[in-house]
């Protein structure tokens, strides 16, 4: 085997080919668990010793994980929780619903009841009606002692778009549900996925909150080091040895580094460069597949990103794009973003603080930067720009801009001309 592996010749390149570039694919998806948790062990610990409490009857009720994406939050969480959910059989349940797709609190209560094996329930029912079946379910779970049982929302920020539909309210009807589970020594708390602390979304009363506690574990983006060390082993797992080279290792790892620093991003990456080799019929991954995946990655990413993106979070990026394009504005303010979004969809607007936190989520996800300017006696101005190019964001929004902005800036040079006509007259 050995000597295969230094051979150079042509027998050795046909048997590579026939064998194929992937050994096992399934190494390269997004959400795969358990193949690690490199530079976590200490947030993975804090977790652990946050769960461990049990030992002594009790349970915090809110635990936020919150930090930037792709910087390992869901696959700690879970991984730590199923492991102590094995550990503690009987005492200890562990419920994970992804809020990705969910755009409204009823759906969020849906996708709990079916988490616990109930059917999806009609709109008619109502957010009450879903609940009454979901408390009624877990009622039903039977044992001597204490039990507790950890509802994990992943994607949590995404259920505070419905404010029509009272999330703050029905978070906080989950956290005080001593009422519903009085004498099943039943304890129900949350662990809530977010980029953003869940503390800056969540409105609550401060002495609410002290009250029924809370715990926030924060994962800081990967390290170059870090995001090297993850993404070699995923290249030993899913590649045949010798078909790629370590050029193209470290190329996916600088440009994730210096782009996002997002691991799943980097996992995605070298897939499409194995596909590209692939469709290519060549035997290697080199960099020049890397070069071709690179732009069929980033315009697919884009795609996938702002499809993805709640309402609101596309509404913004969408808002400060049309500025740049439209108004001429590179850095507009977070007052102007307001007033353009305001404008935009009307009556729907949310409040200032929403759009506030939703520039928040944007900056996590890498998508804007902000900073604050000094404006002496007026105060400060905070500034917003575009980290990725307008046009490819407006390009996803809105296709037929750039027809539009023939238009406007057609009209606009008709304005002017007229003006220069007045003053002459005059």
């Amino acid at each position: 085997m050995c000597v295969l592996c230094v051979s150079s010749g042509k027998y050795f390149q046909n048997v590579i080919f026939r064998m194929g570039l992937f050994k096992d694919k399934g190494a390269l998806e997004l959400d795969r668990l358990g193949v690690e948790v490199a530079g976590r062990s200490t947030e993975a610990s804090r977790l652990r010793s946050i769960l461990s409490s049990i030992n002594h009857g009790f349970l915090t009720k809110v635990v936020s994980v919150h930090g930037p994406p792709g910087s390992g939050k869901t696959l700690v969480a879970r991984s730590v929780c199923q492991k102590f959910e094995k550990m503690y059989s009987g005492r200890f349940r562990f419920i994970y619903v992804n809020l990705g797709e969910v755009k409204t609190v009823f759906g969020c209560a849906n996708r709990l009841l079916a988490s616990l094996g109930g059917e999806l329930m009609a709109g008619r029912f109502g957010v009450d009606g879903v609940m009454e079946g979901f408390w009624r379910i877990v009622r039903e779970w039977k044992g001597e002692d204490r039990r507790f049982l950890l509802v994990c929302f992943d994607e949590a920020d995404r259920l505070f778009i419905d404010e029509r539909g009272d999330p703050s309210g029905f978070l906080y009807r989950l956290v005080r549900s001593q009422d519903r589970l009085e004498g099943s020594e039943i304890n129900l708390s949350l662990l809530m996925i977010s980029n953003s602390p869940i503390s800056e979304i969540w409105e609550l009363d401060g002495r609410v909150r002290s009250s029924m506690g809370l715990e926030e574990i924060f994962f800081k983006p990967y390290s170059r080091e870090e995001l090297s060390k993850i993404l070699k082993k995923r290249c030993v797992e899913a590649f045949n040895r010798g078909t790629v080279d370590r050029k193209v290792i470290e190329a996916c790892v600088d440009y994730t580094a210096e782009q996002s620093r997002d691991v799943r991003r980097m996992i995605d990456l070298l897939r499409v460069c194995g596909e590209v080799c692939e469709s290519q019929g060549d035997s290697k991954v080199e960099l020049k597949h890397f070069n071709q995946a690179l732009e069929r990655f980033e315009m697919d990413h884009h795609k996938t990103l702002f499809g993805a993106m709640a309402n609101l979070q596309l509404d913004l990026i969408h808002v400060i794009a049309w500025l740049n394009e439209f108004e001429n504005e590179a850095s507009p303010s977070t007052d102007q973003i307001y007033q353009a979004y305001k404008k935009m969809v009307g009556q729907k607007a949310l409040s200032y603080r929403r759009i506030s936190s939703g520039l928040k989520e944007l900056e996590v996800m890498n998508l804007i930067g902000t900073r604050k300017i000094s404006r002496g006696r007026e105060g400060q101005r905070n500034e917003v720009w575009l980290t990725i190019p307008a046009e490819t964001i407006l390009d996803f929004t809105k296709p037929e801009w750039r027809e539009e902005k023939k238009k406007i800036e057609e009209f606009r040079e008709k304005v002017r001309e007229l003006r220069k006509l007045q003053r002459k007259l005059h």
